[in-house]
């Protein structure tokens, strides 16, 4: 019989394989959110386990928080680790931060590089090489040495990698990978062709492998002004938002009808290689794409305006159990369910037109950490709508933003748009989705009363000469002792606006506080519904709803001198397709007040510079010593 504590030790045990293998999934779908929460649920059950350390920090680096990845990497003491993988994070990280340097979207986006970041990771990769002699390291030392501008170097150790990886016997892609990007590097086009083409027919179940060769390959593509086509056979997948009309007494939907539309939107599915999807699950089209997406053996991303009971009444009940089931089945079957607000649907259909525009942000943000191909998906029925949450809508919003859009033909025709009304309990009163900012001041309670003049007298004014520069966008400011409270028309407004906050108090002189830390802002963004009210107290007009509360109890788990925003915050960011921001995952976090955990980022510019550090340093070595380590 056991004993209590093996039996808690047994329960213990299965929990943390559980973790391990549910984390496994995740980073082979590249979904680096739930991989990072994940490890973190680990690091909680056993803290000095290695594993979970290793996988925290990869999927730290994978969400595009390089930095942070490398503190905690040298924090958990990684690099006295005796497992070379584990050792090879360093390297993997250094490079990654080199290439933040890069942006394809540029007209020249190799210029002003820091040849010195590449550098430093190429000469870190290259004393892994020596350690372990493997291909991998060669390789991506090769490449480091083109962007640090030593071709030579480059050219002898992709000479090198070609040589060793012929001998892998190991998993064929990663040989054949390496031979590939070698080819590359010595500009031997029909041999990288042919390595690109057989690495493709390997390791097919591992999307974020191969996502991270093709960006590599691609990025050495344009940098040598090779055509980007030669590695396109490595990522066929593309992220999609799907969308389409409702199929209920309105606009029914035979039997026989639904056979043509699910074989039309299969062929387009299978024809696009669409893998992963984000969506919502009304009646019709949306449950018709989520079961294909899951038939495919796809990923499916839910997002709802509202709770899902309320939306099932509202959306999808109306046509029928039949659908009400089949939608349960999706959210079962979902590798994530999300919801625009946590507040109560009432009557408003902005609501839709918000959670839609919110899941296309996602599916863009995927896209892009994933360099992937992203389009759009919708059943539509060419009749044109003048309704902010319709098909019709969805298509303009999508072809607006510069993104292609494919339209499945509805084989059912009305002569014009279906309008539905759902009743509003508030006529007089709507929500409307804004950009929310929070702030307050570490260190403020600490101020004497000459510190409390200064502040108001020096700093405020600083502070209110930032907002000014916005103003024609924001919609209302409020302020009590170091709090902000602020209400704008664009996540990009708010953003720019913390960032500016930020600098403004960090570079202004507190050498008279006479304070043993100096003051630093705490900043919370979101995005959400929101209404428009009249403070009878203050006289004038102010904005509340439950997700401006959200934002207040996000603010202060925020670290100080950080940004803080949320999931529907940076998928907004990213909609509106500025490309001023940098967001990094900061984990799912729980909110003051108990008022619930949200999935965090942290907000930054993406040109803010940060010093960094590594553990390896040292010249690149000639190319008559990498020879002479080859022969060795």
């Amino acid at each position: 019989m056991l004993s209590s504590f093996d039996a808690s030790a047994n329960t213990m045990t299965h929990k943390i394989d559980a973790i391990k293998t549910a984390m496994l999934a995740a980073q082979k779908m590249g979904d680096h959110l739930k991989e990072y929460d994940l490890a973190q649920a680990g690091l909680r059950l056993n803290p000095g386990d290695e594993f979970f350390q290793y996988c925290s920090v990869l999927a730290l680096s994978r969400c595009n928080a390089k930095q942070r990845a490398l503190d905690n990497f040298y924090s958990y003491k990684l690099h006295h680790s005796s497992n070379e993988y584990v050792r090879a994070l360093e390297p993997r990280i250094l490079k990654d931060l080199a290439f933040l340097e890069v942006n394809p979207a540029k007209a020249e986006p190799f210029a002003d590089l820091d040849r010195e970041r590449f550098r430093a990771a190429a000469v870190t990769y290259q004393k892994a090489f020596y350690d372990a002699g493997g291909h991998y390291s060669a390789i991506n030392a090769a490449t480091l040495y083109l962007f640090a501008g030593s071709p030579e170097i480059s050219r002898e150790l992709a000479r090198v990698a070609i040589g060793i990886a012929r001998s892998d016997k190991g998993l064929p892609f990663f040989p054949l990978a390496t031979q590939a990007e070698a080819y590359l590097l010595l500009e031997k086009l029909p041999e990288a062709r042919a390595a690109v083409r057989e690495a493709a027919r390997h390791h097919d179940k591992n999307l974020l492998t191969r996502a991270r060769t093709y960006y590599q390959l691609k990025l050495i593509c344009h940098f040598l002004q090779i055509d980007p086509e030669i590695v396109a056979p490595l990522l066929p997948e593309t992220v999609i938002h799907y969308c389409g009309h409702i199929f209920d007494q309105h606009r029914p939907l035979s039997l026989q009808d639904e056979v043509v539309l699910v074989e039309r939107i299969e062929k387009v599915v299978v024809e696009n290689h669409c893998a992963i999807a984000y969506g919502s699950l009304a009646a019709g089209s949306d449950i018709l794409f989520a079961e294909t997406i899951l038939k495919q053996g796809g990923e499916l991303n839910v997002w709802l305006p509202f709770a899902a009971d309320a939306y099932c009444d509202i959306l999808v009940r109306p046509a029928g159990e039949q659908w009400a089931e089949r939608f349960h089945r999706c959210l079962a079957q979902a590798n994530t369910v999300s919801f625009a607000t946590e507040s109560d649907f009432l009557g408003e259909d902005t609501l839709f037109k918000y959670c839609a525009d919110v899941a296309m942000g996602m599916a863009v943000m995927r896209a892009s950490s994933l360099h992937s191909r992203v389009m759009q998906l919708a059943v539509w029925d060419q009749v044109m709508s003048d309704r902010e949450w319709s098909t019709c809508a969805n298509i303009s919003k999508w072809k607006t933003l510069g993104h292609h859009s494919v339209i499945i033909e509805s084989p059912v025709r009305l002569p014009q748009a279906v309008v539905r009304s759902f009743g509003r309990q508030h006529p007089a009163q709507r929500r409307e989705p804004h950009a929310i900012l929070f702030s307050d001041v570490r260190g403020f309670s600490k101020l004497n009363d000459s510190g409390v003049v200064w502040y108001f007298n020096e700093l405020h004014p600083v502070l209110a000469r930032v907002i000014d520069g916005f103003r024609s966008n924001v919609q209302h400011v409020d302020t009590w002792g170091d709090a902000i409270f602020l209400v704008a028309n664009k996540a990009s407004v708010a953003a720019r606006i913390a960032a500016a906050l930020n600098d403004a108090i960090n570079t202004i002189d507190q050498s008279l506080l006479g304070l043993e830390q100096p003051l630093m802002m705490r900043i919370g963004l979101h995005y959400g519904p929101v209404y428009k009210l009249y403070d009878h107290l203050a006289q004038c007009a102010t904005y509340a709803s439950t997700d401006v509360t959200k934002t207040a109890r996000i603010e202060p788990v925020t670290p100080p001198g950080e940004i803080f925003g949320t999931e529907p915050f940076v998928a907004m960011l990213e909609l509106e397709g500025e490309g001023w921001a940098r967001f990094e995952y900061a984990g799912t976090i729980p909110s003051a007040k108990g008022f619930g955990s949200f999935r965090m980022f942290h907000v930054s510019p993406r040109d803010q510079q940060t010093a960094w550090l590594c553990s390896l340093n040292g010249p690149e070595l000639a190319p008559q010593e990498i020879a002479a380590e080859k022969m060795r």
